[in-house]
């Protein structure tokens, strides 16, 4: 509704400005909120001549802040407001400053004819959400493109990882003399059944070494400490099933000989640990005892190893949060059937510490490791199953204390199968045999019946009767 002012001055306006479209209408109460005016103050504006009349009323009015000109807006009109609003086009409001309103129009003649509802420029609020429309979009679309490519470097890690794990070339099983071998070891013929070979299986050898840390060992031979732990993980990658070969470091073995120069010279039946003494301490000393276990497990593929120092327990299990475990044996802090927590330097001394007043001394420990294992593999599981990169991070927390082949895409690869396959546990099974106390140290002699007959279960499946 357009408002149409009154009184003679309307046409005489100082200003020189056209007023057509500017109307105003309003009570003196409200002229005085808007400039602080009394009624006797509006009086002698009133009764001044036009130029200082104006003069007051615009010095007044521009010493109000901008709350003032926010209010002062619900009064200000242009005439073509309904023009546009019949039009059912969007406008833009200019508003006429309030400091330049005609001085033709006398307070008392200004009277409150109608009560403006406030409105807003939607136009300005739409052109602010398709702005931050198209930012959400973009950092929606940007989150999008990351996990793409994560997933698709994932896949290609887990590819990767299955071609180096599952390389069978090596095969060439070296059975007793009781045992058949055809087509290097695929099939086996033993006490009148025969066996398949699984290539689905994958071997790890993992060695606990028994110095501070491989990062400063100096390279030459016998510096390099001894394998005091030493495991090989038969890993179906089609199931995701695992059994973990325990092997004694007592174990009595032909082993590798090298110089001190490094120079071969030969092999001698030793303590299986030794293997890893007689290298650098790190890759060549990995390669010994990977040799001498191959050799124990009659020639079956391992194609990755893992040789951690002590530091590097305490750092895994802390990144896992710690392991609890219920002790098998009263030894050192621990008391059998307790439970605990194990916390850093605490679950380096579960997995070590041994008697030496028994030559049983390390088979009880690797009960204990036992424990740990079992511990420390349903707890990884578990993690993995809800983040799929769990094993890759603690293998980077793992990686200044160890030496090894396994890489990402293995990794990768190994916690793709063990998800997919479902965590079912897995069982420790120890290579059979006796220990007595040797000249000056326990030695372990293997049940060679008893140890071919585990290999066959661990890597092979029975087909049938022999031919």
């Amino acid at each position: 509704m357009s408002l149409q002012g009154k009184g003679s001055n309307h046409n005489n306006n100082p200003f020189g400005k056209e007023d057509n479209d500017l109307f105003l209408d309003f009570q003196n109460s409200d002229f005085e909120n808007i400039t602080g005016l009394k009624h006797e103050d509006i009086e002698k504006i009133e009764n001044a001549d036009d130029e200082e009349r104006a003069h007051k009323l615009q010095e007044a009015i521009e010493q109000e802040n901008s709350s003032a000109y926010e209010d002062l807006d619900d009064f200000v009109y242009r005439q073509n407001k309904k023009r546009a609003r019949t039009s059912g086009k969007r406008h833009h409001h200019h508003h006429r400053s309030p400091s330049k309103l005609s001085p033709g129009h006398k307070a008392s003649q200004i009277k409150k004819k109608h009560k403006h509802k406030h409105h807003f420029h939607r136009h300005h609020h739409r052109k602010r959400r398709k702005r931050w429309q198209k930012i959400t979009i973009g950092i929606i679309a940007f989150l999008l493109a990351v996990i793409i490519v994560s997933l698709a470097v994932l896949a290609l890690m887990i590819n990767m990882g299955k071609n180096s794990l599952t390389d069978k070339s090596g095969l060439n099983i070296e059975a007793p003399k009781t045992a058949e071998v055809i087509d290097n070891g695929n099939i086996i013929y033993y006490k009148g059944d025969k066996y398949q070979y699984n290539d689905n299986i994958t071997s790890i050898l993992c060695m606990g070494i028994d110095k501070d840390t491989l990062n400063k060992v100096d390279g030459a031979v016998g510096t390099g400490g001894d394998a005091d732990s030493i495991f090989v993980i038969a890993f179906d990658l089609s199931t995701g099933k695992s059994k973990i070969i325990n092997i004694s470091r007592d174990t009595m073995t032909e082993i590798g000989i090298y110089a001190t120069n490094g120079s071969y010279i030969g092999e001698k039946k030793a303590q299986i640990a030794l293997a890893y003494a007689y290298g650098d301490g790190r890759d060549t000393s990995c390669h010994n005892e990977l040799v001498a276990v191959r050799q124990l497990l009659y020639n079956i593929p391992i194609n990755s190893y893992l040789a951690l120092d002590l530091q590097g327990i305490g750092a895994i299990n802390d990144a896992m949060g710690g392991i609890t475990v219920v002790s098998p044996e009263t030894i050192g802090n621990f008391k059998k059937g307790e439970t605990y927590t194990l916390m850093g330097s605490l679950a380096q001394s579960f997995v070590r510490t041994r008697s030496h007043a028994t030559v049983e001394g390390n088979s009880l420990r690797m009960e204990r490791q036992k424990t740990y294992l079992e511990s420390f593999a349903s707890d990884l599981f578990a993690k993995t199953k809800s983040d799929l990169m769990t094993p890759i991070n603690i293998y980077n927390v793992a990686t200044p204390y160890i030496c090894s082949n396994i890489d990402a895409n293995k990794v990768a690869y190994f916690a793709y199968s063990a998800v997919r396959g479902g965590y079912k546990g897995f069982e420790i099974v120890n290579v059979p045999g006796k220990v007595k106390k040797g000249e000056r140290y326990a030695e372990f002699y293997v049940d060679e019946t008893g140890c071919f007959e585990l290999f066959l279960n661990v890597y092979y499946t029975k087909v049938g009767k022999a031919e």
